[in-house]
């Protein structure tokens, strides 16, 4: 199961009208934008956050793959059906942007730093950010309930009920996709590194942590997984990787930030140590020193 970000806007209502989520295979130009190509990889029972005029006004759940239709036409379009779950108390995502915006990914984010939607139509949403999601739904609607004193008709209670076991559902889902990518990533860390911190070799495995190079809210599923996205470390050394205050070059030289040097040997650290990286690392190190190092 994957998840979505649906950026709708004043299409939201006649796609809920029709329970589908749709987008042409073309724009004038003859081009394919990102978010729009991205609607033909939705399948059944991908989770859906509906974001209309600076808000999460829906959620939904997508019931058959994504199909073509009238293809070889100008009319040409991807479209998949999905029930929508309307809130009664949309998610202002401006109130909330501090909390989303650490889970969202460097390249294809829905969100501006301030919170703004940008433009474009279905963007991926990983399961961090829509964990967050969840809990600040889960929160609304349990208050607004409280509001209304547990007194409210069948067709009320009806859609709460849907709502409440879509949220339970969704949770479990994402909470095990989590469980079993991250522990086959570190089950593929621990061999890839011998079981050991590759900096300090420290074997203790309940002090060994396999940190991502392209973090989770950035890579594919593939690459949540891939032996060569990732260092095997002890706890402080993973910190201070995934903070950027170290990092590797593509035959695993370690570089630290500026403000780490003074202490380095604090921490165990040396100017140039080595690690035993592969060619298959030089990519992921990479993205790291490009996107997440402090710099020295």
């Amino acid at each position: 199961m994957n998840s979505y970000i649906v950026m709708q806007g004043e299409t939201y209502r006649e796609e809920k009208r029709l329970g589908i989520v749709r987008a042409p295979m073309k724009d004038k130009s003859g081009t394919t934008p990102h978010s729009w190509e991205r609607v033909k990889s939705l399948q059944k029972g991908d989770r859906t956050f509906h974001y209309v005029r600076g808000a999460l006004v829906a959620v939904g759940t997508i019931q058959e793959d994504a199909r073509e239709q009238a293809s070889g036409t100008a009319q040409a379009e991807w479209i998949a059906p999905c029930e929508y779950l309307e809130l009664d108390d949309p998610l202002e995502i401006a109130s909330c942007i501090k909390m989303v915006a650490e889970h969202l990914p460097i390249k294809y984010s829905a969100f501006q730093p301030d919170g703004n939607g940008n433009s474009g139509y279905v963007y991926p949403c990983n399961e961090a950010l829509a964990l967050v999601f969840l809990e600040l739904l889960s929160s609304s609607k349990w208050r607004n309930i409280e509001q209304l004193e547990f007194v409210y008709d069948a067709v009320r209670e009806e859609k709460y009920n849907s709502l409440t076991a879509w949220m339970m559902d969704s949770e479990f889902l994402l909470r095990r996709k989590f469980r079993d990518l991250k522990g086959q990533f570190k089950t593929v860390q621990l061999e890839r590194w011998g079981n050991k911190c590759a900096l300090c070799s420290l074997d203790n495995p309940a002090l060994l942590k396999a940190a991502y190079s392209k973090p989770w809210k950035d890579s594919t599923d593939a690459e949540r997984i891939n032996p060569a996205n990732g260092v095997l470390l002890c706890a402080n050394h993973a910190a201070l990787y995934e903070s950027g205050q170290i990092s590797f070059t593509g035959v695993g030289t370690l570089r630290m930030s500026a403000t780490l040097q003074p202490q380095a040997s604090h921490y165990g650290l040396k100017k140039n140590m080595r690690i035993a990286a592969k060619d298959s690392n030089t990519a992921f190190f990479r993205w790291h020193r490009n996107n997440f190092f402090v710099g020295e």
